[in-house]
């Protein structure tokens, strides 16, 4: 009988020491960096949708980040990076910059990277960011 216990117990250390080590890997794993910015619009963006509620109803805001493939008067083409191809139109009134300095939109290029956040499907981005090649 003492034996059974002392294997039970045997069982039980090794039993919660395996769980241990177990949720102590799987914690890199599963677990989200410090910045939850940096982790969902760091390098590996491709495009979201975010929706907030305030007081004025929702607010649904459409972010694309790509390459410029062509640019058109109040229009930019994007290759995202998973190969999808959009067109996001941009307000002429839009705030854009490139590498956090105001610039205009006659100073993007082709191959620039570009994020784009527009309220709606349909409307035009008002907010233009762009990083060099």
């Amino acid at each position: 009988m003492r034996a059974s216990k002392r294997r039970v117990a045997v069982v039980g250390a090794v039993a919660l020491v395996a769980l241990n080590v177990s949720l102590w890997l799987a914690q890199g794993v599963l677990a989200l960096p410090g910045s939850l910015a940096g982790y969902f619009f760091g390098p590996k963006f491709v495009r979201g949708e975010i929706i907030l509620q305030d007081s004025a109803g929702a607010h649904d805001y459409l972010i694309d980040r790509g390459r410029i493939r062509s640019l058109a008067v109040g229009s930019l083409v994007l290759r995202e990076r998973d190969g999808t191809v959009v067109t996001v139109p941009v307000s002429a009134t839009a705030s854009i910059t490139f590498k956090g300095a105001p610039t205009s939109f006659s100073a993007l290029k082709r191959g620039m990277v570009v994020t784009t956040v527009r309220e709606g499907q349909s409307a035009p981005a008002e907010t233009v960011q762009a990083t060099p090649r």
